[in-house]
């Protein structure tokens, strides 16, 4: 359980790490930027992606706890 609560925190900071670099980054700004559209774009993009990457690995680890306790609750029969 401790394994995809852990999981389930970092997915938690990923999604609170993507807002507060939309914010930082103007992209969700009402006012114009001083920066072009295309390098707001390709700053949004690049840190879009590893926030992704970020959250892939997050979700991993919330999958391989929920896969480890599914195993400890199998009971094994033997005859």
């Amino acid at each position: 359980m401790a394994v995809f609560v852990i999981g389930v925190l970092l997915l938690l900071a990923v999604f609170c790490l993507a807002y507060l670099q939309l914010v930082a980054s103007g992209a969700l700004a009402e006012s114009a930027a001083a920066r072009s559209m295309g390098d707001t774009i390709l700053m949004v993009a690049s840190k879009g992606l590893f926030l992704f990457l970020l959250g892939f690995i997050a979700s991993a680890v919330a999958n391989k706890g929920i896969a480890l306790y599914q195993a400890a609750l199998v009971t094994r029969d033997d005859d």
